[in-house]
């Protein structure tokens, strides 16, 4: 760790006032060198305050590092926080069959050039104004996974982090889409790493992109239709959106294997007794939205049946009252 990442380590977990003469004591600096990592971390986007006989102190604001994720969190967990990365969850695959990660990281990024969603399409991910996190987490021989469960679960765990943070009601549009007033402000995409030889998952990469606030070149006129974000200014530190989210997302991580938080996804999914397409594969399935299981499914009633989907994309949805349709 170099010197002025030592400062910021200080000045966030002091959390207010800290005086010339205490760093310099603490971290052995002079007055000289503290000045320069300060001018240092405001190159890279950080908020320093300065006042003459109170020293100096850190503003939280867009800016994320790994202390100031630290700070929030409930228990420790590795972290690699990027400026910048084409993907989180590109990355956490590829890292995860390399075996250079091989226990549970936490992939967090400022902004994603090359950011995904589901079919491969691009997530957009501009800088300052968006979470992009995405959990790697090696799998031993004896893990069982249902990726359904999981998928419904970690959209619940974001949204008790939204509503905590925001006091905002997230809504879902299976499997993996969160919704406010209409439009997706995020998702999520869970991906598997398959062992050959035992045809069992080796890895799992978990990750939720959401546009925190609206970017200040707006949306791309691809999707300035249907995208959204949760507020026009973000005044959350995003250093805490991200703890808060980490926190919840493996408090139910450890628990979600038994469904216990289905009913909680059911409550806020949309489009329960609509008509809707569904594209898995090749294939388009039409039918009336019955519910979800107790494994995540997506339960259709077509003209042949029910159809039980656990994967594929919703690609029309007409709801009551004309709003998101997918």
């Amino acid at each position: 760790m170099n010197t002025a990442d030592k400062l910021l380590y200080l000045l966030i977990q002091a959390d207010g006032w800290v005086s010339g003469e205490l760093i310099a004591q603490s971290l052995g600096m002079t007055r000289t060198s503290i000045w320069k990592s300060v001018q240092k971390l405001e190159a890279q986007g950080h908020t320093i305050e300065s006042v003459r006989g109170q020293g100096y102190r850190y503003v939280e604001g867009a800016k994320i590092s790994v202390a100031g994720i630290e700070k929030h969190l409930k228990q420790h967990v590795n972290l690699e926080v990027f400026d910048t990365i084409d993907s989180t969850n590109i990355y956490a695959k590829e890292k995860l069959g390399s075996r250079e990660i091989n226990e549970t990281t936490v992939l967090v990024a400022e902004q994603q050039t090359g950011g995904v969603g589901r079919l491969g399409r691009q997530f957009f991910s501009p800088k300052d104004t968006g979470l992009y996190v995405t959990f790697a987490l090696p799998l031993d021989s004896h893990s069982a996974v249902n990726p359904g469960r999981l998928t419904t679960s970690t959209a619940v765990a974001t949204a008790k982090m939204v509503k905590e943070l925001f006091n905002i009601g997230l809504e879902f549009k299976w499997v993996n889409d969160l919704i406010y007033h209409n439009r997706k402000v995020g998702g999520i995409l869970t991906e598997g790493t398959i062992d050959i030889e035992s045809q069992q998952f080796s890895s799992l990469a978990v990750g939720v992109g959401m546009n925190l606030a609206v970017p200040a070149t707006g949306f791309p006129e691809t999707i300035s239709q249907k995208a959204g974000a949760l507020v026009d200014k973000l005044t959350v530190s995003r250093n805490q959106v991200v703890a808060t989210l980490i926190n919840y997302f493996f408090d139910m991580y450890a628990d979600y294997q038994d469904g216990r938080y289905i009913d909680q996804y059911r409550q806020r999914v949309v489009g329960i007794g609509q008509q809707v397409e569904v594209q898995r594969g090749q294939t388009h399935i039409n039918g009336v939205i019955k519910e979800i299981d107790e494994d995540g499914r997506l339960v259709v009633d077509t003209e042949t049946g029910l159809a039980y989907i656990n994967s594929g994309e919703i690609t029309k949805l007409m709801l009551p009252n004309n709003g998101y349709k997918g």
